[in-house]
């Protein structure tokens, strides 16, 4: 566990919500920031969104409001939650991003100078740590609820897990 904060995308939050594990990001950090355009798209962007109910109710997540605009390059090349969390991850000096798109973790990385994991990391991290039995299984439900993660993703995840 860290004590820096990590800000999280909504693809990981639905992942692991919808698959019945979104407290193991309680448990792997300590402080976890959720841009205010990533709780609204995740909670209130339609009535029985995955994961909705969920996150709405994590008191573990802290919802932070960005003080200013998104600069408008960061906003023009990702959508509105992709922006917050790589905006709100550089103000507050965050040691880990959380987020599952190719290009949003492209241009956090390469941008930004930002260190990123995404769904399936989180679940490898998990197991190493001893909160997770087996990383396939919890693929396989978030897959079953319409999360998609690459058969390739999927195998190195695996592979990292010693499955």
């Amino acid at each position: 566990m860290t004590d820096n904060p990590i800000v999280v995308n909504a693809g990981p939050l639905i992942a692991l919500s919808v698959s019945g594990h979104l407290s193991l990001l309680e448990r792997l950090y300590f402080h976890v920031l959720v841009p205010g355009a990533v709780m609204r798209e995740v909670t209130e962007s339609g009535a029985g969104r995955p994961g909705a109910r969920e996150v709405a109710g994590a008191l573990f997540l802290e919802r932070v409001e960005l003080d200013a605009p998104v600069d408008p390059l960061l906003a023009g090349e990702l959508g509105a939650g992709e922006a917050e969390v790589i905006a709100l991850a550089v103000v507050r000096k965050a040691s880990l991003v959380l987020v599952d798109e190719r290009r949003a973790r492209r241009v956090a990385e390469q941008a930004y100078g930002l260190r990123v994991k995404g769904t399936a990391g989180i679940l490898v991290a998990a197991k190493k740590q001893g909160l997770l039995a087996r990383v396939r299984p919890v693929i396989e439900a978030m897959a079953e609820s319409g999360y998609f993660l690459s058969a390739r993703l999927v195998g190195r995840a695996c592979a990292e897990a010693d499955e």
